[in-house]
């Protein structure tokens, strides 16, 4: 009976060893758990480095980009400003979109739209001439060089003194903007056949269009709508000029009908 009892005691001991092992495992685990979701949830957010990725940026590189939100690369993501660097972003001409989004617990994504040029134009600053570029909207932004891949043409008849980054053009010349994007992405070849379209004011309001084709002297007159038809009707009537093998020195297809003006002081 004594060795009995004996024995209960022993299993009794051994069973409250192995639960206070079992809770006393579940408690480190338990410390172990809220050790690591502090960690992450205050910890890193608290003193990481923002782990910056920057899309939609074709023309400018990373650290330009950073130069521009007014970013060292030092930034804590748990008082990185968002708002400010957006607002900074977006101030910039070069861009018609911007974003900035936070993703936790240490990742910042900036996404940026650059503006597509349609046309380059030339102001006058300082007393210089100075390129710059224009897109579908009008708006002027990338000053003293360009970065398109393809030739856009050069916008004349129009006086900029002193222009400022992010000015818009008269709203009454967005139809040749759109014409002149339409073409840039269906027919590129057709528009890099001109070298300069100079827009020419009419006496009563509106304007016309005066278009220098690259291989050849003779300047080409017509309205304000320039498209494929348009520039299609230009090249045939400019090759039926060049078998004519005179002089001349502008054609004018407004209204669909040709007329053709000889150069001066020849024979």
């Amino acid at each position: 009976m004594t060795e009995s009892v004996v024995i209960e005691e022993k299993k009794s001991h051994s069973a409250d060893w192995k639960s206070l092992a079992v809770k006393a495992s579940v408690f480190f685990l338990a410390l172990v758990l809220v050790a690591e979701v502090l960690f992450y949830l205050v910890y890193v957010p608290a003193t990481s480095r923002v782990r910056l990725q920057i899309e939609g940026s074709a023309s400018l590189g990373y650290d330009e980009m950073c130069s521009l939100a007014g970013l060292s690369g030092f930034e804590r993501w748990i008082s990185f400003d968002s708002a400010a660097v957006a607002s900074r972003l977006a101030a910039n001409p070069l861009f018609s979109s911007v974003s900035v989004d936070r993703y936790f617990p240490d990742r910042v994504t900036i996404r940026v739209r650059e503006r597509v040029p349609v046309a380059v134009a030339l102001g006058t600053v300082d007393g210089r001439m100075v390129p710059f570029e224009i897109d579908q909207n009008g708006v002027a932004f990338r000053f003293g060089k360009t970065c398109s891949s393809g030739s856009l043409p050069l916008l004349t008849g129009l006086t900029f003194e002193n222009p400022l980054p992010g000015m818009r053009l008269n709203s009454r010349l967005k139809p040749l903007l759109d014409d002149l994007a339409r073409l840039e992405l269906s027919h590129p070849d057709l528009l890099s056949s001109l070298s300069e379209i100079k827009i020419v004011e009419k006496t009563y309001g509106g304007y016309d269009l005066v278009l220098y084709p690259v291989h050849t002297p003779v300047r080409v007159r017509t309205d304000k709508a320039l498209n494929q038809d348009a520039l299609q009707y230009m090249m045939l009537v400019l090759d039926v000029v060049k078998d004519m093998e005179l002089p001349v020195d502008e054609i004018d297809i407004r209204a669909g009908t040709v007329a053709y003006r000889i150069r001066e002081n020849t024979i």
